[in-house]
């Protein structure tokens, strides 16, 4: 296939622009689809430790209630 892109790039360079633009547009989908996965993984980990942080905290309250 990039052989007869390269033997038509010498009369019509239309095809080589075609198969450059459309590189650009998967490698900014797949910027953008990774971006995405990053942010979603960061925020699935905040809420688990903050969930975690608060389930620690209520066993040891309950000591300290049962202590005083």
């Amino acid at each position: 296939m990039s052989t007869l892109l390269f033997s038509l790039a010498g009369e019509n360079p239309w095809p080589g622009f075609l198969a450059a633009s459309l590189n650009l547009i998967v490698g900014l989908f797949l910027v953008g689809v990774s971006l995405l996965l990053g942010i979603t993984i960061s925020l699935l980990a905040w809420v688990h430790a903050l969930v975690d942080r608060a389930s620690l905290a209520l066993p040891n309250a309950a000591k300290r209630r049962a202590l005083a």
